[in-house]
């Protein structure tokens, strides 16, 4: 047995990823006309449509406070002060919906197949050489795992696009309703309540609903919970079906306009640094302990 140089190896190592990332792009086409069409995304909507009616509009309640605080602490870290960078990244952008769940396995299953990469290892005659003789270890759950990271952080970005969609939906309905652009849902509904509560009160008025809505303009009655609380459902409510349009059109619109081929071509390319990042100190690992036992069998003989 003789010593092995890092060189050659860590060339072959990425004649594979490279050769595996390239045939994973070739597969985009076909992954997106299959799985991103208006009818496919709301047949695999319908598997999980109950609990995403209330993950939706909650994840779009929390995508602008979300993205105000990772901004806010992405500047803090540029001014040196960093502590609280490691909290921001334990902060979930949001709660992960049921189609985020099924679309997730779709891309790690059928597009990226971490199979596929240990399949290209064991047909390049040198890596595979290496693999026979055990010289080299290669930890497919961490490959699998470095895969499932990757598409977990492409997921989550284009589920945050599609939350932020839905808040922007609800502040432009403030906008042309009220006049207010920052309006949230319960400012919708508490000024829906004290409309209901001043046109209701007008109609009552002993001298008529005109004088009556003059009077109640510059002494404006309260409305009450009960008026708050139901205006703020409907406004919630309206929410719900935003978020919902939102999640349903998101990738159709996506794949007309091609931005689902660039984004993945993007996620595979990302993927082929992190995986080369991450197989190279494993050959490195494998090869020095290799290298140590080669020398010390020559020594002994």
């Amino acid at each position: 047995m003789e010593e092995r140089s890092l060189a050659p190896v860590l060339g072959a190592l990425d004649e594979c990823i490279e050769k595996y990332c390239e045939d994973r792009k070739k597969r985009v086409d076909g992954f997106i006309e299959r799985h991103f069409s208006t009818q496919e995304t709301i047949d695999i909507q319908k598997k999980s449509f109950h609990l995403d009616l209330l993950f939706n509009p909650l994840n779009a309640l929390w995508s602008i406070p979300y993205l105000t605080l990772k901004k806010s602490i992405e500047i803090l870290d540029k001014l040196g002060w960093t502590k609280l960078t490691p909290i921001m990244e334990k902060i979930p952008s949001g709660i992960k919906t049921g189609y985020q769940k099924e679309v997730e396995k779709l891309i790690a299953k059928e597009l990226l197949d971490y199979e596929a990469l240990i399949l290209e290892f064991h047909n390049h005659p040198t890596i595979n050489k290496l693999i026979t003789t055990k010289e080299l270890t290669l930890n497919e759950i961490k490959i699998k795992n470095e895969i499932n990271k990757e598409v977990d952080k492409y997921s989550s970005s284009q589920a945050m696009i599609t939350d932020l969609s839905g808040t922007v939906m609800t502040l432009l309905m403030g906008w042309y309703f009220f006049g207010d652009k920052t309006l949230g849902v319960f400012g919708m509904g508490n000024r829906i309540a004290r409309k209901i509560a001043h046109d209701k009160a007008a109609s009552g008025f002993v001298f008529g609903e005109k004088l009556g809505s003059a009077f109640y303009n510059v002494f404006p009655p309260m409305p009450t919970q009960t008026q708050v609380y139901m205006a703020t459902l409907g406004v919630g409510i309206l929410l719900t079906a935003f978020s919902v349009l939102a999640a349903i059109m998101s990738d159709p619109l996506r794949k007309r306009f091609g931005l689902h081929k660039k984004n993945f071509n993007n996620l595979i390319e990302n993927l082929e640094e992190k995986l080369f990042l991450q197989l190279k100190k494993e050959v490195k690992t494998s090869l020095r302990k290799a290298n140590q036992n080669t020398r010390q069998q020559i020594q002994a003989s």
